[in-house]
Order: structure tokens, then sequence, then C-alpha cells
């Protein structure tokens, strides 16, 4: 996809995705008059008028929609039904676009030959239904379970410099909390407790507290207060932080969470028995699926970087990993991606939406020196949807390098 072009459809992309659910609901209903029923196609002229109809009516109902689906009230419920059907709606338009282009191949090869394609469609016909169904089973599976599992992680990780006094520290990483979109309250309060049963040297957090809504930014700030670290808890700002109101957020981390340091693209040290620093970069809030972002911040954050000691970089975005390796910063812990949310059982889960943003959506990523962590984040963007791709508390032990 062209930049301009993915930029334009990420930058509105929930507009974006109310009108291709139009498209989408009537390839649905397309497939299954024809597919599963067995009626004939329609007309090219019904098919637009549908696709016109639904088009204008999620255009106008989903921008309404949007704005109470974090209400606890019968619109709050209604805006969750209508989204989460939504994106339902458009995975399986997905895979019924695809088993269609599959089925046209044969078919049009048959056709060729002087067979007659019915034998191709009949096939199409019982493939599509239980690929369809299954589809449906994981979708239900992503909205229960796969979204209320969270996993740990363990990892080491390798950190020139660091001295033997300091080897095994223990830094716990969590990110994209987005409280106030259904992670708030006694749900965000068995996160903190799940964060502080880590028994962390230091706990970071690596952007996207909040979601949008500033009207949980003073509950959710008391809870977070109670994360426990040896050393310190420490955080950094991302996208939606900016999008509630940096300045609210920045106000309630003073008065409510004191104990939790927030680093604006600043360095601190460490109190421990060797050198160690903790660099923190903060996100511009602007353009969020944008490539190779460049941060000010960090460079004069590298200008500025300490010898006596390593130092940790944190970071919202891991698109600017490119940066952070000229800059020769040894670790950086990133969030941002969500890991997708929902992921193909392929290797590593790199195969998932966070793609068209990203290709460093999850996990490890090393170059010249340079290593990366990628965390799948503790909330969800959107809906509670994830499929292959749980919650995250990673633990990262360091090693001498």
């Amino acid at each position: 996809m062209p930049k301009k072009l993915r930029l334009r459809f990420f930058n509105n992309l929930f507009v974006n995705l109310a009108l291709l659910l139009g498209a989408f609901q009537v390839l649905v209903w397309h497939w299954w008059r024809v597919a599963v029923l067995g009626e004939g196609n329609p007309s090219p002229l019904q098919l637009l008028l549908a696709i016109g109809l639904l088009v204008a009516v999620n255009g106008v109902v989903f921008p309404y929609l949007r704005r109470f689906r974090r209400r606890p009230d019968w619109r709050g419920w209604l805006a969750r039904v209508y989204m989460n059907t939504g994106i339902a709606t458009l995975l399986i338009g997905v895979l019924i676009a695809s088993l269609w282009l599959l089925f046209l191949l044969p078919a049009g090869l048959m056709g060729l030959a002087g067979a007659n394609p019915e034998l191709a469609f009949g096939v199409f016909r019982a493939a599509s239904a239980g690929l369809v169904g299954l589809l449906l089973l994981a979708v239900i599976w992503g909205f229960t379970g796969g979204q209320a599992r969270v996993q740990r992680t363990h990892l080491r990780a390798e950190l020139p410099g660091l001295d033997p006094a300091l080897e095994g520290l223990r830094v716990v990483q969590i990110s994209d909390l987005h409280i106030g979109n259904r992670l708030e309250g006694a749900r965000l309060e068995r996160m903190v407790e799940r964060v502080n049963a880590e028994d962390a040297d230091v706990v970071v957090i690596t952007g996207d507290i909040f979601d949008f809504d500033p009207a949980f930014v003073e509950d959710g700030m008391r809870v977070l207060a109670g994360l426990r670290a040896k050393h310190g808890v420490f955080a950094i700002l991302g996208n939606h932080d900016v999008y509630t109101g940096t300045e609210l957020v920045v106000g309630a981390f003073g008065r409510l969470a004191p104990g939790i340091r927030l680093l604006r693209d600043e360095s601190v040290k460490l109190a421990l028995a060797a050198p160690l620093y903790l660099a923190g970069v903060e996100d511009p809030g602007r353009d969020w699926a944008a490539r190779g972002v460049k941060l000010a911040g960090m460079e004069r954050l590298a200008a500025e970087r300490p010898d006596d000691g390593p130092t940790l970089l944190l970071m919202h975005r891991p698109e600017s990993f490119e940066q952070a390796v000229r800059l020769g910063f040894p670790l950086v812990l990133a969030g941002h991606t969500h890991g997708g949310q929902i992921s193909l059982p392929t290797r590593r889960g790199q195969w998932n939406p966070a793609r068209f943003a990203t290709p460093l959506t999850r996990g490890v990523f090393r170059k010249d020196g340079t290593t990366m962590y990628v965390n799948r984040g503790l909330g969800v963007g959107g809906p509670s949807l994830r499929f292959n791709c749980p919650r995250e508390i990673t633990t990262v032990e360091l090693r001498c390098g």
C-alpha cells in the first residue's frame, strides 16, 4: 500500500472501517444467498444499491455509536455489540473474498477445458461453509477466553557494559493498558496485582496508559499507584495518552501516583549497586501508523548518554528501532502494536493486522548489537478481541554482554 494512502487510511481508521464494513456486509449476504441457500446471483444494480445503502448507514451510525461504547448503560452495550459484530463481519468478509478468488481459478480452467464448473462450485460451497464456521468459532473465542488470557513472558537479554553486580536484574515491562477501554476498576486492580506478583526489581510502562477518555484518568491513576518494584516504577507516554490529554495525564501522575517516575525525553540513573540508566522517549502523538519514525528526543538522549554504565531505552513505537540502532542503544523496550491482537498460528505470530503499520509487531528483534522487545500489551485497542495473541506481562532478565 502506498505511503500516503496507508497514512490516510490509518489516520481515519475507524471511519474507513465503517465504510468498508458496508461492502463486506453485502459480500457476506451474497455468499449466504448463493453458496448457502443456493439461490441465484442478485443483479448488479441490486448489489450496488445494497452497498451504497449499507456504506451510508455505517458511515452515519458508527461515529455516533462510537462515542457511547465505553458507557455502562444500554447505549454502551448497543455500541459494543455493533462494533464487535462489525469486526466479525470484516474478518468473515476477508475470508469469503479469498475463497471466491480461489474458486474462480479452477472454475475458469474447467470452463476452458469444456467441463462443467458445477463440481468446483460444489467444493467451494462445502469448503466455504466449513471455514466460515471455524472462523466464527475463533472470533467467539477471541471475544471471550482469548482476550481474557494474560501470558507471562520471561526472556534473558544481554546488556553490554552491565556490571556483574547487576547480573540477573529483572525488569518487568507492561504496555498499552488503554485504561477506559474495558480495563478499569476491579479489572485494572487485578492486572496491578499480577504485575506486583512478579516481584520485579524495576517496572516499566511503555506508553498508551489511557485510551481516549479523560474521565478515566483520575480513577485509573489511583489504581496504577499501587504498582510496586524494588528499585522503582517508570513510565513513558504513548500516542493515546496524547489523545487523552498530555497535560491532564502528566498532572495526574504528579498528584495521584508520585511513586511512578514519568520519563519525558529524559534519563535517570537507577539506585543500584552499579551504574545503570533508564531513558524514556516520549511519543509525538501523531501519524500513529507512520513508518520509520524519527524522534528528536532520542537524538538528545543519545548525545547526553553517560559512559559509566549502559542505558536501557523505553519507547512506545517499535518503528523507531532503526534510529535506536543507529544511535547505539543496546536494549530497547517498546509496545504500540498489541501484537496485532489477532494472529495466525505461524512462527512467532508475526502474521497479524499490525503488519500493515510495521513489520516489527511482537517479540524480539536484533540488529547491529541492538536488541528490542515489543510487548503485546495488557489492554486492547478498539474491540476486546484477541486470538492467538494473549495480553502480556514481560520479565526481562538482564545479563552481562
